[in-house]
């Protein structure tokens, strides 16, 4: 995945946030997920088509992160969402 991959959320999941973390369910799949911490807001971002540059950027910023941890960690967050089938990349 490099700086400049677009994701957005699939369209098939139901959202609820509950104490400040995230849970989902995939009708299709039938499983649910969780989210807590900067994924909830990484989330947020996911909701039109976004790269991932501008994901770290906006959570670096939020969140006083250096900008090489905030990518390397956002890589993984969102590869494993797109491992899941919760994100996809755009063209």
């Amino acid at each position: 995945m490099s700086p400049e991959t677009r994701v957005v959320r699939v369209p098939d999941l139901i959202a609820s946030e509950m104490d400040g973390d995230l849970v989902m369910m995939s009708i299709e799949r039938g499983e649910y997920y969780g989210i807590s911490g900067v994924g909830t807001r990484a989330w947020e971002l996911l909701e039109h088509p976004v790269s991932l540059a501008e994901i770290v950027a906006t959570i670096c910023q939020e969140f006083e992160v250096d900008a090489a941890i905030g990518e390397q960690d956002m890589r993984k967050f969102l590869e494993e969402l797109i491992h899941r089938g919760l994100v996809q990349t755009v063209a």
